[in-house]
């Protein structure tokens, strides 16, 4: 069967993408996803609970590199659903200067007043109804109120309002700044909400709509310049799909890594690993952003820490200073974090859980790169997030962490806090040691973007247009977090889900 449109992925943009393009009873389509596909009966606790991020099943395994040769975990969802099914459940959208950024560098159609309408679209949200929120979408936005606060939660937003913020009703109104409670993608205090289940669900029921779990694309056919297919790993044996249309919506790692193993990229990479090359396009897996976090970490006292609970409840957005950027800071108190993956604080904290107030750069200036190894499909790309290579993140990180020791230390949350973990005093007033802890505890947040970046023509580093086609390819859209020419001030997933639905709006055009 020959398919109008096939889309490799089917996580947070795929999902969206699928319902969307497959309303149209003409289209033919077909998702794909290397990862399996749970029905309701299958589907394991911790993604239907979601009380914290999945670390291990359905899990791609990268590892990466963070600053200074010292290697993470860089966790990436391999199911129906991707990200959305594994991630920490927060429905946060970025400011209107990060959209409006996307625009003024020449792509037309993704500034703020453009993107607005599509995060409206994707939305019911259950405690607000005004411009600035929908109430008929897939995605369901709740915040959680204050009788389902944990007692640490509630301690942390009395620290920050002592310490001179404001309280916060709706965290994703452009004019809010302060603390309060996480717009959460919920079904209700407990259960997560997937993008298997509010967007692909409904789209699976139609005629038109093929779904393959457990099947694994290894590269994009191009003919005469056009992309004609897929090859794919299922069922024990290699094929090849054909169909006018490929989407890739496979995300920030695996997006680039399937361009480049169908010869599309720097060609001097390429070739030097011996792959042909199709399109040379620079821009493939370079601009590589995500948002670097550390914090202050506490051993509490005993029968603090609720695992019942989900582990993030509240949220610090602030402004740090001579930033021109607001909200370019976010402040998390944590319920609970394993140590069961990180055994090196383990090993410090003489502790399996601690809690803390967790501190990430919403706009790091720092780069980094993925390439590829060798031309090997089966070898694991080379991730470098480059953290802190740009000095002004490091002044960022500075003061983000001072800010977290000196509201866990506060008198809210004095009840609660046994002893820190590796910080005190002396390091915050000693720079030098301060960096040492920066480069030896800053880690990922999860939301890698930019390595397919959007750009105009003449832009040498762009991978895709506006209308996020492929260029020098024709037929070749991608729908994921890697067209982000940067990464906005907030958890990545509710853009990535807004990508899904607008590039469908594209393409039904195309």
């Amino acid at each position: 069967m020959r398919y109008t449109d096939i889309i490799v992925g089917c996580g947070s943009a795929g999902a969206a993408l699928t319902m969307r393009l497959s309303e149209d009873p003409a289209r033919q389509v077909l998702v794909i996803e290397a990862g399996p596909d749970f029905t309701d009966e299958t589907v394991p606790d911790n993604i239907y609970y979601g009380r914290e991020m999945s670390f291990a099943d359905s899990d791609w395994g990268y590892r990466a590199e963070a600053t200074d040769g010292r290697r993470i975990r860089f966790p990436r969802g391999k199911l129906i659903g991707g990200s959305s099914a594994v991630g920490a459940t927060i429905g946060l959208r970025g400011m209107p200067h990060d959209y409006d950024e996307w625009e003024a560098a020449g792509n037309k159609g993704w500034g703020w007043a453009d993107v607005l309408p599509y995060f409206r679209k994707l939305e019911t949200d259950r405690d607000f109804t005004n411009e600035l929120h929908g109430n008929d979408g897939p995605v369901p936005i709740r915040r959680f109120p204050e009788a389902e606060l944990s007692s640490l939660q509630r301690g942390f937003v009395e620290a920050c309002v002592a310490h001179g913020f404001d309280r916060v009703a709706d965290h994703n109104d452009p004019a809010a700044s302060g603390v309060g409670s996480i717009p959460s993608t919920r079904l209700d205090a407990t259960r997560r909400f997937t993008t298997a289940a509010g967007y692909l669900e409904p789209a699976r029921r139609r005629p038109n709509v093929t779904v393959w779990a457990d099947t694994l694309v290894r590269r994009v056919v191009i003919e005469s310049g056009r992309a004609s297919g897929i090859e794919l790993q299922r069922a024990g044996g290699t094929e090849v799909v054909h169909g006018d249309r490929i989407v890739l919506a496979t995300g920030t790692v695996s997006t680039p890594f399937l361009l480049l193993h169908s010869g599309i990229g720097p060609a001097e990479e390429l070739r030097r690993i011996g792959i042909d090359v199709i399109a040379d396009l620079p821009g493939v897996g370079d601009n590589l952003v995500d948002h670097p976090r550390t914090g202050a970490f506490m051993v509490s006292r005993p029968g603090v820490l609720d695992r019942s609970l989900p582990f993030l409840q509240s949220i610090l957005r602030t402004t740090s200073s001579g930033s021109q950027e607001r909200n370019d800071m976010q402040y998390y108190m944590i319920n609970y974090f394993d140590l069961k993956y990180f055994p090196e604080l383990q090993m410090l904290s003489g502790a399996s859980v601690i809690g803390g107030v967790m501190v990430c750069a919403q706009r790091p200036k720092s780069r980094g790169r993925l390439s590829l190894a060798s031309a090997d499909p089966d070898e694991r790309p080379v991730i470098d997030l480059n953290f802190l290579s740009d000095p002004r993140d490091l002044v960022t990180m500075r003061e983000g962490v001072r800010l977290a020791w000196e509201l866990l230390n506060s008198a809210p949350l004095g009840p609660y806090l046994e002893r820190p973990l590796i910080v005190n005093d002396t390091m915050m007033a000693d720079e030098e040691m301060l960096d040492v802890y920066l480069h030896s505890s800053i880690d990922s947040t999860y939301h890698p973007v930019g390595t397919a970046r959007m750009g105009p023509d003449g832009d040498p580093g762009a991978v895709v247009d506006s209308d996020c086609a492929v260029r020098g390819v024709e037929g070749l859209y991608v729908c994921d977090a890697s067209i982000m020419p940067n990464i906005p001030s907030a958890n990545t997933n509710l853009t990535s889900i807004m990508i899904g639905e607008k590039v469908a709006d594209q393409l039904k055009g195309l």
